[in-house]
């Protein structure tokens, strides 16, 4: 019965993950067809750094998830607290140097400490089996988001509308997975995995998920540095469309991480496992990367109409090309998370580092043009193969029937 529940609890979750992820895609879709090329560009950057922020909140839920109780709301709100105050007294360097207002950068800063908070909520839920309250969070965000915009853009700037609706879609989630008074003690009689050597592993977590945003987000970051505005416009364009293919493939990871590592549990073979994922993922997140590579002027049209299709369209081979590298090096090393312990998470954050780092060389070495920018970001992702490989390899020294044909 137990085995029943918590399946049907993870298929609820995965469920609300990709509702929400698609909400958000869409709704960022959305955008490119409502606002020109410099506020679209403005958007994405801003967008960029939430994202890089929210390694965050997925840390804490995901070692909350692992604590044998509590809901971590001490610790979530003094970190949140400690780099939303940073981010405020950097918001008038900060902003200008990515191409956004300072004024956003400080009205995000404020909200961060919920931001971390939501994510240890969110973790809290998992851990207690609250599927419904995890996912109607992810909705709520997502879709008080959707929603806000169409009446802020009455009162406000496209692009500071939507800036505002996604801070307001954030605090709305909170009331929604707050943790119920009852819940430690419901859960504390089930067979809970406990989190062990340093903070719950929160400073592992942080750097893996920091190191993944940062190469799946900061090349807007940097088109937002490098490029006027227009073109950061068209670059964040072609970036956001190309994202389809990571979240197809993201899918796949998802899937695939619980039955890894029960496999790895029982000392089973894993290699036919990642063999399959690694099968699926090109399949799966080939498609999108085919389509724009073959198609890219429909594929644009389609996304964003005649108004910014046309930027777009030189750019999203490459860009869709690079999601594709960073997909499936992202599906191996999912694997590597889900086979090895702790020691694993410090040599994934590390590939994805050096990667970020391939980036950003290259992109201090270009001219600062749009295609060239698409290269350095191809480059960067494709770095990511060979560095997945290197830890793959100590990975299945330790556990040998993880990949026994690499």
């Amino acid at each position: 019965m137990n085995a029943r529940r918590e399946s049907m609890q993870g298929l609820l979750s995965l469920l609300a993950v990709l509702g929400s992820s698609a909400l958000n895609y869409g709704y960022t879709l959305l955008l490119g067809r409502l606002l020109d090329l410099p506020g679209y560009g403005a958007f994405a950057a801003f967008t960029s750094l939430f994202m890089l922020t929210a390694a965050l909140p997925i840390a804490f839920q995901q070692a909350t998830s692992r604590r044998a109780q509590g809901a971590n709301t001490g610790a979530a709100l003094r970190t949140g607290a400690l780099v939303g105050a940073a981010l405020l007294l950097l918001s008038p360097l900060l902003g200008p140097r990515i191409g956004v207002p300072a004024a956003w950068v400080a009205a995000f800063a404020v909200t961060v400490p919920a931001m971390v908070l939501l994510g240890a909520w969110r973790g809290a839920a998992q851990r207690s089996g609250r599927s419904a309250a995890f996912g109607w969070s992810l909705m709520t965000e997502h879709g008080a988001k959707v929603a806000l915009t169409v009446p802020l853009l009455a009162a406000l700037p496209g692009p500071a509308a939507a800036v505002t609706a996604t801070l307001l879609g954030l605090l709305l989630a909170l009331p929604v997975v707050r943790p119920r008074p009852g819940a430690a003690q419901a859960a504390a009689g089930e067979d809970l995995p406990v989190v062990t050597g340093g903070r719950e592993g929160k400073a592992a977590l942080t750097f893996v998920a920091a190191a993944q945003s940062a190469l799946l987000y900061g090349d807007v970051l940097l088109a937002g540095v490098l490029l006027p505005p227009a073109d950061a416009g068209a670059y964040a364009a072609a970036a956001t469309l190309a994202r389809v293919v990571f979240f197809a493939g993201w899918a796949v990871q998802v899937a695939a991480f619980p039955v890894v590592a029960r496999r790895v549990a029982a000392g089973e073979r894993t290699g036919p496992l990642l063999g399959a994922a690694l099968a699926a993922t090109l399949v799966i997140a080939g498609l999108p990367a085919a389509l724009f590579a073959l198609a890219p002027a429909w594929s644009a049209q389609l996304a964003f109409g005649t108004g910014m299709g046309g930027a777009v369209v030189p750019l999203l081979s490459l860009t869709g090309l690079g999601t594709l590298a960073l997909t499936l090096a992202g599906t191996a090393l999912n694997h590597a998370l889900a086979s090895g312990g702790a020691a694993v998470l410090w040599r994934v954050g590390g590939a994805y580092l050096t990667a970020n780092l391939v980036t950003l060389t290259c992109a201090l070495l270009i001219s600062p043009e749009p295609a060239h920018l698409a290269l350095t970001a191809l480059a960067g992702k494709a770095t990511l193969i060979l560095t997945a490989a290197l830890v793959l390899r100590p990975t299945t020294r330790r556990f040998p029937h993880v990949l026994p044909r690499l």
